[in-house]
């Protein structure tokens, strides 16, 4: 795994977990339970919630069953820590999170990947300009030598 994934990388990804940590009953998930219930592969999933800390927290608790962690949305367990509730599991039912926080996570993933994008562009576009006047160049001494 690389140390900084990237949202581009896993956008869809992304947009499915935030999407279902946040407006399930369910405020914790394991990696296999949601790689079941979004029909995404578990190392992708695993991948995901393990490289973006900075929207998927890891509880210190693992499953029973599994032996997988617990992840939640960290804006999710902040607004729980809030009202005292301690470590979450599967089993802790919690109303969704409210529309605007998912808009603006999602908003943020979205940005995040389009800003990728155009910084791979911005590099990548440089390299073809000169890679190409070279070729332009040559075929210039080709022609002129003929």
């Amino acid at each position: 795994m690389s140390q900084n994934p990237k949202y581009s990388d896993h956008q869809e990804t992304l947009i499915a977990l935030v999407t279902h940590l946040a407006m399930t009953d369910w405020s914790a998930r394991t990696a296999t339970n949601l790689a079941k219930a979004l029909s995404i592969d578990k190392s992708e999933i695993e991948t995901v919630l393990s490289g973006f800390k900075g929207l998927f927290r890891q509880s210190k608790r693992k499953s029973k069953k599994t032996g997988d962690y617990f992840y939640s949305l960290q804006i999710r367990h902040a607004r729980q820590w809030l009202n005292e509730v301690d470590d979450e599991d599967e089993n802790d039912r919690k109303p969704p999170l409210e529309s605007e926080y998912l808009t603006k996570l999602l908003d943020f993933v979205i940005s995040k990947s389009a800003e990728e994008r155009r910084n791979k562009i911005a590099v990548v576009g440089p390299w073809v300009t000169a890679f190409a006047s070279l070729i332009v160049a040559g075929l210039a001494v080709v022609f002129k030598s003929s």
